[in-house]
């Protein structure tokens, strides 16, 4: 890490991410490694026991090895719009957590921001519904820069939609690093994909379609996004623009 940054290991953890996938790709490894074995046994397992066990049951000691380790797919930044009372446009919904953007964990989410915000809206959400008379929360289509999902030609030749070939996708071409070319291709993918669903009747077929509209929003988001900002990172604008310190709003009819 510090030949990435003089922070090291302590660095963002989209920073550590990209270094991480640089190394990999440098040494054509699918991992690299941490190593602990320079700390004593027994803060290992008191400070880390549920990746000591985890790691044990997987045939490793932590202790006395190193543990491989490769950068993963994370929390959403984003979800549905709330205002600080976690009311949605709906009246009468409200979000809170990781399906919510409330605008208080960044652009990168961690798990402790993740944890204090629900609490925090859980609570106000509680405190909303007790009164007599809530407030209709303000409309998206009321709000600056609110966006529609763009129509676009059905692509020809595009993979069937499942879930592995979603993830790949995603992984591909909306992952750590991205491009205005590969967000544009998933964007066409998507939106083919988008648009020759079927009506679902299960659960497979809900979460499906539902991970389709995610992906989607993602990376019209993310082409739009025409700068680098936490977890997003883009080849092409490298650099954080001023411009962009805002949220991008979508609204679907």
């Amino acid at each position: 890490m510090p030949d990435y940054t003089p922070e090291a290991e302590l660095a963002p953890r989209d920073v550590v991410a990209r270094s991480i996938m640089h190394e990999m790709q440098k040494t054509g490894s699918d991992r690299v490694f941490l190593d602990v074995t320079h700390i004593p046994p027994h803060r290992v397992t008191t400070r880390f026991p549920n990746i000591y066990r985890f790691c044990l049951d997987h045939g490793l000691d932590i202790c006395k090895g190193l543990i491989p380790v490769a950068p993963a797919a994370h929390y959403f930044m984003g979800g549905v719009k709330v205002n600080i009372w976690g009311e949605t446009n709906i009246s009468g919904l409200f979000a809170a957590g990781e399906t919510a953007c409330t605008g208080v964990h960044g652009a990168n989410r961690l798990a402790s921001n993740s944890l204090l915000e629900v609490v925090v809206f859980s609570k106000r959400i509680i405190e909303k519904t007790r009164e007599a008379t809530a407030a209709i929360a303000t409309s998206v289509s009321s709000q600056p820069d609110c966006y529609h999902l763009t129509q676009r030609k059905k692509s020809k030749a595009v993979p069937k939609l499942n879930l592995t070939n979603l993830q790949s996708l995603m992984w591909d071409k909306v992952g750590i690093v991205r491009s205005g070319e590969g967000l544009s291709k998933a964007v066409d993918i998507l939106c083919t994909w988008h648009q020759s669903l079927s009506q679902a009747t299960d659960r497979p077929s809900y979460e499906l379609n539902n991970m389709v509209l995610n992906a989607r929003l993602m990376s019209e988001a993310a082409l739009l996004r025409e700068e680098s900002r936490g977890a997003h990172f883009r080849t092409d604008f490298p650099k954080t623009s001023p411009d962009w310190e805002k949220h991008i709003v979508f609204k679907i009819e």
